[in-house]
């Protein structure tokens, strides 16, 4: 089947003028999931504080995991443990936390952790937050 040239090249200009219009919907629609805490980048910031504070002020929505095995000790930098992910937490929990792409919340014991998704790394451990 041959396709006429005008045909080509009208998706061509058409794909390149809707690609903006694409790149600013997934601007805005990111926005929309992120926490106030998150900044503009959409990575994690350096102080949590804000994010303590929301664990405490919803604290009904955060229910303390099982605590890790013995022996499992997480360190900030470093990877989960090999076999050891912690525990998901539920979305009413999740919806009362900031969102930055490419990490997750869990739940370990009283404490919640950030880890980056790709890596299993831990970005930031919350100590004892969960009562």
């Amino acid at each position: 089947m041959k396709i006429p040239k005008r045909l080509i090249a009208g998706l061509g200009v058409l794909m390149l003028s809707a690609s903006p219009l694409l790149h600013a919907v997934a601007d805005n629609r990111g926005d929309e999931y992120r926490g106030p805490q998150a900044d503009r980048r959409g990575g994690p910031p350096r102080d949590f504080g804000p994010v303590r504070e929301t664990i405490r002020d919803n604290h009904v929505y955060f229910v303390r995991g099982a605590p890790p095995p013995h022996g499992i000790h997480l360190v900030r930098g470093q990877p989960l443990p090999r076999g050891y992910y912690g525990e998901r937490l539920d979305n009413r929990a999740l919806a009362h936390l900031p969102y930055y792409p490419g990490y997750e919340w869990r739940r370990m014991g009283a404490d919640i952790v950030l880890i980056a998704v790709g890596s299993g790394i831990v970005y930031e451990i919350l100590d004892g937050v969960l009562y």
